[in-house]
């Protein structure tokens, strides 16, 4: 070993370990962030103009509270619905509670107009009961509130009071239910439920999927190497590099998100192998020379090994900056932190590692012959030497084929954020979502807003056109509006016989005089969810029973089209255009750190090589893995989403380690004077075995995340294991075909 890391082996042990310790004590700071919004920068235009409605019509975010039952049309269902109500408006974080019991059936009588509550009594007998139904059907405001067509769902909308944190108020709202039981089912929905649904997801996966890994990884490094040493010191350099990466994370106030389940499945994939290779080096040296002393083969690993871990680590770490390039900030700032996290790998298996490593004891050499018998790969290895020696042209045929069927698959790939489908099926989450998109119009919101003289019976008969093109669109649920609210104010002032009746009507003044007419009678927050305090915006409200990414485009553009020409129109808004312009950022980050991982890749292998062929040769098996990658994707419908967006920057980062370890062993077999065919069988048979572990090892620490509670994630775990196994494919079959067949100049002895 070098002097000075003989010298201050103790200073260097202490040191990692005293940075380790620091970065734990900053773990506590760390807080989870499971709003989808916030991935978004402000100044995306979506956000600008949510923050615009909200200082209009007061906070926008709600949960629902649906009850389901086979009829809800009872005394007992209506009554326990009423008495929650009751007491969940009175909540802190609730704004106001919008129920069925504020609808009102507004009638004209002796010239005067009758608002009484449509719900005055609760119905007892079954001819009441199906008279509300009829009551409910022919009222505007109390129908979104019933699955009209088997009345077998009723629900009330909480206005969140954007202060109040999500947990808080889940926990609040689940304490009042369960102090009222039925035996109706109750449902949660809405935004901030489905944060409140990330954020205890996360913290499940991290509970999980983190232990999980970590056995995965144990497992995997007792198998190959026997002997606990080969685990544990490995297992230490993963341990803490994750605890560094999450320290520096709560060091810069950044917050855990859905994508920061993936950093310690990362870290704990990549960050062992540099320890892989020095284990495994250290017992080829114990196993061939026994009278070598533990502190000789340290320092013969830390020689030997240094310059190809370093190489290695640096394009690993330039694969995933690649990341930097993405507007969607978590995506960002994971690249920052795993690139953070593989850097101080990389010095502790350089540094750390031989220094604790030379306080040991060798292993006998009994034990390494054993554990060569047991994993021996030689024979797997002997067969692909074999047939890329005999059958070079074909192998980079059959590549070539597969990177076209690749490319043409690409063109199916989809691009979708919505939030919704991140759930599986059976959580309470999901089927929350589903029965709101079937049941009760849907759960996404889009806002048009309207601005000037908005009671205006002009502007209201075209407010009145749009929601009748729009209800017709198989992805909108409901639609309401000042026309809503207006027509049935209608019916308070007009006979049912008369032409007023459920009709706009035909000057501001009337208009006016509804509105004023039904504020007086308490219904303030009722207007104020259409049309604001000074008369001057009013919006149309449509819920999307779709939330898909396509049909929300879609719509979008319809919308756009729609009213191109109206003067009173401002912008088209709300939650759900957020996710799409998600998914504009997810491919042109994925475009971006793509081009850019590839760009970092080539010019680090041509200056490392010192030939530029060395970095078009290093490209090319990524490429064609990429082309096979994306076009699966599009063949099997996996959609481009938040998280599988980032497995191209991973595959570059760690695949390209593959080829550098095969091209380095390559040039140093060709230095003997052997032929090319030679060099490559010769290599594949070697450093072939630790490019297998490499591989497995990061298959093994990903394949966790197959069990994640969020479907992306287990997307990602799969995608994981088809990239890395195509890298290592190309790594060992594409690669050595094509320094056979076209003989580069760089890899020769100069």
């Amino acid at each position: 070993m070098n002097f000075w890391l003989i010298k201050y082996r103790l200073p260097i042990v202490l040191l990692f370990s005293v940075i380790t310790v620091l970065s734990l004590l900053l773990l506590p700071r760390l807080e989870v962030n499971p709003d989808l919004d916030s991935y978004v920068p402000d100044r995306i235009g979506n956000q600008k103009y949510m923050k615009e409605l909200d200082s209009i019509f007061g906070g926008s975010e709600m949960v629902m509270v649906m009850m389901q039952a086979e009829d809800v049309i009872n005394s007992a269902t209506l009554t326990r619905l009423d008495v929650l109500a009751q007491e969940l408006v009175n909540l802190d974080g609730i704004d106001r509670c919008i129920s069925p019991f504020d609808a009102q059936s507004i009638s004209t009588r002796d010239g005067f107009i009758i608002m009484d509550p449509l719900f005055e009594n609760m119905p007892e007998s079954n001819d009441e009961c199906e008279a509300l139904k009829l009551k409910i059907r022919d009222n505007s405001m109390a129908e979104s509130f019933f699955s009209k067509e088997d009345f077998s769902v009723v629900s009330l909308m909480l206005i969140k009071d954007s202060e109040i944190s999500d947990d808080l108020l889940i926990n609040q709202i689940d304490s009042v239910i369960s102090v009222h039981p039925g035996e109706e089912e109750i449902l949660l929905g809405g935004l901030p439920f489905v944060r409140y649904s990330i954020s205890k997801y996360i913290n499940k996966d991290l509970a999980v999927l983190l232990p999980l890994a970590l056995l995965l990884m144990i497992f995997m490094l007792r198998v190959s190497f026997k002997e606990w040493k080969g685990v544990f010191l490995p297992f230490l350099v993963v341990i803490m590099s994750m605890i560094f990466s999450f320290g520096i994370m709560a060091l810069l106030g950044w917050q855990i998100s859905l994508i920061s389940v993936l950093l310690p499945i990362m870290l704990i994939a990549i960050a062992n192998d540099y320890g892989i290779h020095m284990i495994a080096r250290y017992q080829e040296l114990a196993r061939g020379e026994e009278t070598l002393s533990m502190l000789q083969i340290c320092k013969q690993i830390y020689t030997n090994l240094k310059r190809p871990i370093i190489v290695t680590a640096l394009t690993t770490i330039a694969g995933i900056l690649g990341l930097l390039t993405h507007t969607m900030v978590p995506a960002a700032q994971m690249g920052v932190l795993a690139a953070v996290g593989i850097g101080f790998a990389l010095m502790l298996s350089i540094w750390f590692l031989p220094a604790l490593l030379s306080y040991l004891k060798p292993v006998k050499k009994a034990q390494v012959v054993k554990k060569k018998k047991f994993v021996s790969a030689e024979r797997w290895l002997e067969k692909v030497s074999k047939l890329v020696t005999s059958y070079p042209r074909k192998v980079v045929l059959a590549a070539a084929l597969f990177g076209i069927l690749g490319a043409a698959g690409i063109y199916f790939i989809k691009v979708d954020t919505n939030i919704e489908g991140y759930f599986l099926g059976k959580s309470e989450v999901s089927r929350g979502i589903e029965l709101i998109n079937t049941k009760l119009g849907g759960s996404q919101f889009l806002s048009i807003l309207f601005s000037g003289e908005v009671l205006s019976p002009e502007l209201l008969n075209r407010m009145d056109e749009y929601e009748k093109e729009l209800r017709e669109d198989p992805a909108v649920g409901n639609v309401s509006s000042p026309v809503t609210l207006v027509k049935e104010l209608s019916k308070g002032f007009y006979d049912i016989d008369e032409k007023g009746y459920n009709q706009i009507p035909t000057t501001v003044n009337e208009v006016y005089q509804f509105i004023e007419v039904f504020s007086m009678g308490g219904n303030e927050e009722t207007v104020e969810q259409f049309i604001d305090y000074y008369y001057e915006n009013s919006r149309l409200l449509i819920r999307l029973n779709d939330g898909s990414n396509e049909e929300g485009k879609r719509l979008l553009l319809k919308m756009q089209e729609m009213t191109k020409d109206d003067p009173n129109v401002r912008f088209i808004a709300g939650p759900s255009l957020t996710k799409i312009e998600l998914a504009d950022m997810v491919v042109n980050g994925q475009i971006k750190s793509l081009a850019l991982a590839m760009v970092v890749i080539f010019i680090l292998l041509t200056i490392i090589f010192r030939s530029s062929s060395a970095g078009f040769l290093s490209v090319l098996p990524l490429s064609v893995a990429i082309l096979i990658l994306f076009g699966l994707m599009g063949f099997f419908g996996i959609t481009l989403d938040i998280a599988t967006a980032l497995i191209s920057s991973i595959m570059i980062g760690v695949g390209i380690d593959y080829t550098i370890h095969f091209l380095w062993r390559f040039k140093e077999e060709r230095s003997k004077g052997v032929d090319h065919k030679e060099a490559a069988y010769l290599t594949l048979i070697t450093t072939g075995k630790g490019i297998v572990i490499n591989a497995l090892s990061v298959i093994v620490g990903f394949s966790a995340l197959t069990l994640s509670n969020f479907e992306p994630l287990r997307f990602f775990g799969g995608l994981v294991v088809i990239s890395i196994s195509t890298c290592l494919i190309c790594a060992l079959v594409l690669i050595p075909s094509i320094v056979i067949l076209v003989k580069p100049r760089f890899l020769e002895t100069k």
